[in-house]
């Protein structure tokens, strides 16, 4: 997986750790989907929100 790819194709280099998460958040079964946008929803500012979830989606593969 190419994360800087991914976070391109979301809007900025700066979110390719979101797009890790999003990829790491597949193999952590544990937690579900919207329990991992509630804490990414929590810790990025409002502006940044919208991209943040486009780089999540785009690692988890959707």
């Amino acid at each position: 997986m190419d994360a800087l790819d991914l976070a391109l194709k979301a809007g900025s280099s700066k979110s390719a750790n979101i797009a890790l998460m999003g990829r790491f958040s597949t193999y952590y079964k544990d937690i579900s989907e919207s329990e991992w946008l509630e804490a990414l929803s929590e810790c990025v500012k409002p502006q940044f929100l919208e991209l943040n979830k486009k780089a999540f989606a785009l690692g988890r593969g959707e």
